[in-house]
């Protein structure tokens, strides 16, 4: 039987379609094979094409709900993706109230920074952990002896301090996940996780570190704890005309001085100048290059150490400890000037290192191991310290191996200036964990009665290139803060300085002998705008 359908109006109506008449029909079941036709009624309707061609679009009103629905939607996910904790604001002005508590790091921040600089509040994680504060110090002190705090330069580089030294510096700001905190301490400025340090308010109870006058002198403070513990005191140089006496001076860099500690905390964090002095300060018995030379004898040597109670020295039988009276450095300073003459390296410079890291030529080391330099005594391990069969030979590897193949060589990763330094430039950069390792050498030497010669000094915030010769090509650059040494007269708008290294054929190389020729350029405006910034 076949089956044909039969369209149907919407009215239910059929539709008059051919037919086969009777006969046909008869005709046509009476064939063979074939089977009846039976149709069947099918709904039509009359508009349906028309509909099916043209459907209704969806209203303007529903897309904008769909799509602001979207959007709400993805910036709900957005911001629950990256959630990072749980972080509290708590205003300590009087009896400690939280402010707000936020998933995000960002917004407590946002609350916090609103705040007056000088509200002593702060930002808690879901640990308990202060994070973050509005101005304040972050305290290096709750590590032992033996252990550093790495952190991170903001130029990328990895450095590390030792709290037991020195345990303030200057708190700067928060990661924006609130794991990191930047601080500024010993002329550096670097990155350091929040839970190898402490964040804590300024006050007038909290011994902070700082600077005074003393007579002609000028006193680092250095605060070994922040709860009332007396403070290191020690002088580093001359001081400068721009310190007053009778003032205390906050300074986290030791080349911009402050008279009030919320003051700097804002110029520092913002970059604004307010300090007392117009130019940065860098003391030149700390930021003298190891490759200038000094007159030095026994006499003056055991002048230095007389003023510590030490006026003998020690025999071949003695060995640690040493009575009071005693030390390896006693009659010793010529040996100094014999190095010197042999590897041109300042022979005072040499001999202030040696009574800082030896304790006057006291030290076990000293005694022992014939080791006044602290060579490979490391924090973790102060035992692997380095021996040497008699102080000559320690203090020629001193000028050879540590100074002129490392610390004085531009093409060592040590290097950043042969200068004392801190820990933004100089040998403290990788030398020593103590943070003013180079301010202690400094004060030595200024005891010693050295007379530093005329410096010009680049700050570090551009790069300071030398020449091989007036115009010429750039034999090594300095990355951060450049001390300079002029030995000559200027030439076609170069000024002949003393190179950090001996050079052969315009290239610097350690493996020969430094000469009174080894000689780079710079540009001749940088020595007249240091000469301006000096007069300031």
């Amino acid at each position: 039987m076949r089956v044909t359908c039969c369209p149907v109006s919407h009215e239910g109506q059929c539709r008059q379609l051919p037919s086969l008449d009777v006969a046909d029909r008869a005709a046509t079941i009476g064939r063979k094979g074939t089977e009846p036709e039976i149709r069947v009624p099918v709904l039509y309707n009359e508009g349906m094409s028309r509909k099916i061609q043209r459907r209704r679009k969806p209203r303007r009103s529903v897309v904008i709900a769909a799509v602001a629905a979207g959007i709400l939607l993805a910036i709900w996910l957005g911001f629950k993706v990256t959630e990072n904790g749980v972080f509290t604001v708590i205003d300590y002005s009087a009896n400690p109230k939280e402010i707000g508590t936020w998933k995000h790091y960002g917004f407590a921040a946002a609350k916090l920074n609103a705040l007056d600089p000088d509200t002593p509040a702060c930002i808690e994680n879901e640990s308990g952990k202060v994070v973050a504060i509005r101005s304040g110090v972050v305290d290096f002190s709750g590590k032992p002896v033996t252990e550093n705090t790495l952190y991170t330069m903001e130029n990328g580089e990895q450095g590390y301090l030792n709290g037991s030294y020195g345990v303030d510096g200057l708190y700067l700001g928060t990661s924006g996940d609130g794991r990191q905190v930047k601080f500024q301490m010993a002329g550096t400025t670097g990155w350091v996780d929040v839970q190898n340090v402490s964040l804590r308010f300024y006050s007038d109870t909290v011994r902070l570190s700082g600077y005074s006058r003393y007579q002609d002198s000028l006193v680092h403070q250095v605060s070994t704890g922040l709860d009332g513990q007396e403070p290191l005191a020690y002088s580093i140089g001359s001081c400068p005309s721009f310190i007053d006496p009778d003032v205390f001076y906050f300074s986290y860099d030791g080349h911009w001085f402050y008279k009030d500690f919320y003051t700097m905390s804002e110029a520092m964090r913002t970059g604004e100048g307010r300090a007392v002095n117009e130019e940065p300060w860098y003391n030149p018995w700390q930021f003298t290059p190891h490759r200038t030379l000094s007159s030095l004898t026994n006499a003056d040597g055991n002048a230095a150490l007389a003023a510590r109670g030490i006026t003998r020295g020690v025999s071949p039988e003695d060995t640690w400890p040493l009575e009071a009276g005693q030390s390896v450095l006693f009659d010793a300073a010529d040996l100094f000037s014999k190095v010197q003459q042999e590897d041109w390296m300042n022979a005072r410079m040499m001999f202030a290192l040696a009574m800082n890291e030896s304790g006057a030529g006291q030290s076990e080391y000293a005694v022992d191991r014939h080791n006044v330099f602290g060579h490979e005594a490391g924090d973790e391990n102060p035992d692997a310290a380095s021996g040497y069969p008699d102080l000559l030979a320690c203090v020629q590897s001193h000028a050879w191996d540590w100074l002129q193949k490392k610390y004085a060589n531009p093409g060592n990763e040590v290097w950043h200036g042969s200068w004392f330094g801190d820990k933004g430039s100089g040998i403290n950069v990788m030398y020593a964990s103590d943070p003013y390792w180079g301010e202690k050498a400094a004060s030595f030497l200024y005891r010693l009665g050295f007379e530093p010669p005329e410096l010009i000094t680049r700050d570090g915030s551009e790069e300071t290139p030398v020449y091989d010769r007036p115009g010429g090509s750039v034999v090594y650059v300095f990355a951060g803060p450049a001390m300079l040494v002029k030995t000559g007269e200027a030439r076609d708008g170069y000024l002949p300085v003393r190179s950090e290294a001996p050079l052969s054929e315009g290239k610097v190389d350690v493996e020969i002998p430094y000469e009174e020729t080894d000689i780079v350029w710079i540009p001749e405006k940088w020595a007249a705008a240091a000469d301006s910034a000096a007069e300031n």
